[in-house]
């Protein structure tokens, strides 16, 4: 399936058998993951570089290795990350699945969305997930907060020209303002349309929480490990 030769042949089944014997997860399963990345056009250096963050991943979310391979891969691909920084986005995932009501299906479905488009607006995986945090907090989750997210970032840079953050302070400041609840949502829909006004208020009102949850998030390093140590 990778179309590796008889080295990298060799140093799959090495990191095989090293993962299957510190891990809660056994070789063959290991190998198993190791094809699931294969099939996803990951090298073999690049399926070296994310198999133990991504059993990591899937130990602490509690998913299985098939899942946590595509969630993961198409995080990295869609951001625009090398193989290298895995750990860095399971870690944000992890961390992001026990400091708001977010969890590894829903993640997946939002992100998927949120993610060409964050980078093209030069919004990080990390206070991207922090905003879909929040919407998820307010219970706008999965394919409806990708959708709306993806929205607002995209409307807000081409209507500020200001990073995202800042967007939502200029917002903030427009929205207390209004004098009655109408005159909010006109403002919003002036912003973002009608679809996604909803959820750029609660972006707009809990922008200390978006802040928050962005450094707890910039701070993750070695979080999905430690879940997957402690499960």
């Amino acid at each position: 399936v990778s179309g590796a030769g008889e080295e990298a042949m060799g140093n799959f089944s090495k990191e095989a058998k090293r993962l299957g014997a510190t891990t809660a997860f056994t070789a063959s399963q290991v190998v198993e993951l190791q094809t699931e990345f294969a099939k996803l056009g990951f090298n073999p250096q690049e399926i070296i570089n994310v198999t133990e963050a991504t059993l990591n991943l899937a130990a602490a979310a509690g998913t299985d290795l098939a899942n946590a391979a595509m969630v993961a891969g198409s995080t990295l691909r869609g951001f625009g990350l090398s193989s290298d920084e895995t750990a860095r986005v399971t870690d944000v995932m992890a961390k992001s699945f026990s400091s708001s009501a977010l969890d590894i299906t829903t993640f997946q479905e939002s992100m998927k969305l949120v993610a060409p488009i964050a980078k093209t607006v030069k919004v990080d995986i990390e206070l991207a997930s922090a905003a879909l945090g929040v919407l998820a907090d307010t219970g706008i989750k999965g394919s409806q907060a990708g959708t709306q997210l993806r929205r607002i970032m995209s409307d807000l840079a081409q209507k500020t020209g200001k990073d995202f953050q800042t967007s939502l302070e200029i917002t903030a400041d427009r929205l207390s303002k209004a004098s009655t609840t109408a005159e909010k949502l006109a403002i919003a829909k002036e912003l973002v349309g009608d679809r996604a006004k909803g959820s750029l208020i609660a972006l707009a009102e809990n922008r200390d929480k978006v802040k928050d949850l962005e450094l707890a998030f910039d701070a993750a390093a070695g979080s999905a490990a430690l879940m997957a140590a402690t499960m």
